[in-house]
């Protein structure tokens, strides 16, 4: 079933306030609002011995006990620590940000990094935005890990949807990874893929496939249609990806 979504600019929302478009847009953070930290979350993996087909935060949190737990769970805060410093704004974020900020559209993040990375990134990397871009940059509610549960739960999404008062299908999903679609899928809302060279995978779960994020622009000032048949039912397996997602 193929669903159009209205344009969603002031113009078009003030002229038919019911229209079926969208109204909010929620961001992963790694990959998506920053560039990608790949190389770290491989490293992360392999220092502490994830098996594959499992992500990284629930062998720890569900197969490691005590001191094991403990050590494991110190090496990821300093790998996320060291990968800080490499860590930049995607291309084109600005462009859509400021489209998002015109229209009067909320952003949101929801996260599986831990507090001091999207405390790093908001106040770092945001902070080195030219000052005229950086009441873009309000995301508001901030979700990162110690929500649970966490990706690819919808739980942090429908939050969002009942903080704004926006229900999710009028909300977009937007991210580069398998989780994040589902999280967007399970909760009833339209999903965005960052696409880049090794995720194309994905794709059969994305609304919407862009290769730039301020692709998106197009899409939210035009309107689109969206294939509603896309399901968040499926949970690939995770053996070649898993070490791209904590």
């Amino acid at each position: 079933m193929i669903h159009h979504y209205l344009p969603s600019t002031k113009g078009a929302v003030a002229a038919d306030p019911s229209a079926l478009c969208i109204r909010g847009v929620v961001f992963d953070m790694d990959g998506t609002l920053a560039t990608p930290m790949k190389e770290h979350l491989i490293r992360m993996r392999h220092e502490i011995g994830v098996p594959n087909g499992i992500r990284t935060l629930e062998y720890v949190e569900t197969c490691l006990h005590g001191r094991a737990r403990e050590l494991a769970e110190k090496r990821i805060l300093d790998i996320e620590t060291e990968a800080m410093a490499n860590m930049r704004v995607s291309p084109g974020l600005v462009d859509l940000l400021q489209f998002l900020h015109t229209h009067n559209i909320p952003t949101a993040i929801i996260t599986r990094n831990n507090a001091n990375s999207v405390s790093h990134f908001i106040n770092n990397v945001v902070a080195e935005q030219p000052k005229e871009h950086l009441g873009f940059f309000g995301f508001d509610p901030i979700i990162d890990r110690s929500f649970k549960p966490t990706k690819p739960h919808p739980a942090g999404l429908l939050h969002i949807s009942q903080k704004w008062g926006i229900p999710p299908h009028q909300l977009l999903m937007v991210g580069d990874h398998l989780d994040d679609l589902l999280c967007g899928l399970r909760a009833g809302s339209l999903t965005a893929l960052l696409r880049y060279s090794d995720n194309s995978e994905f794709e059969a779960q994305a609304h919407i496939v862009v290769d730039r994020i301020d692709e998106l622009v197009e899409r939210l000032s035009s309107g689109f249609d969206a294939d509603m048949s896309v399901a968040g039912h499926v949970d690939m397996a995770i053996t070649t990806h898993a070490q791209t997602s904590a």
